[in-house]
């Protein structure tokens, strides 16, 4: 272990990866971590899995990175959308939200016995608006 990587566990406890991999990621850092240009990688923002739509998610075809604070944390996508298992598009086109939301690899909600809830869904969309309303009360004050 080189001295750098230890002095930077020592002062925080926890090793740099099992942090990044803890915390939620923009579309451009989780691409950044998969293969050069993410090219066929699929991903889906994080809302669509908790509300348990199986089948929804992007196919990245090209990914440009910007760095912020040497950081490859910004940039954009482009990809194919697949929306309950069907191509949606046949040329791949710039993903909007990829700062927006949160994302991950895709993964089937269904195979992690987590089904499409029209209620849950709801309830789910109410919280993500209360929560908004709220700062936006606090940002006007």
């Amino acid at each position: 272990m080189s001295k750098l990587a230890a002095q930077i566990l020592t002062k925080t406890g926890i090793p740099p990866t099992v942090a990044f991999e803890a915390k939620p990621k923009t579309l451009p850092e989780l691409l950044n971590v998969q293969r050069k240009n993410a090219y066929k990688v699929k991903v889906m923002p994080t809302h669509w899995f908790e509300k348990g739509f199986d089948g929804c998610y992007y196919e990245i075809h090209k990914a440009k990175y910007k760095r912020y604070l040497n950081e490859p944390t910004h940039g954009k996508a482009w990809g194919i959308l697949f929306w309950r298992g069907k191509q949606m598009t046949d040329k791949p086109y710039k993903i909007r939200g990829c700062l927006k939301f949160n994302w991950r690899i895709y993964s089937s909600p269904n195979e992690q016995g987590i089904y499409y809830d029209p209620e849950r869904a709801m309830a789910i969309e109410r919280r993500r608006t209360n929560l908004l309303k709220e700062y936006c009360e606090k940002q006007a004050e």
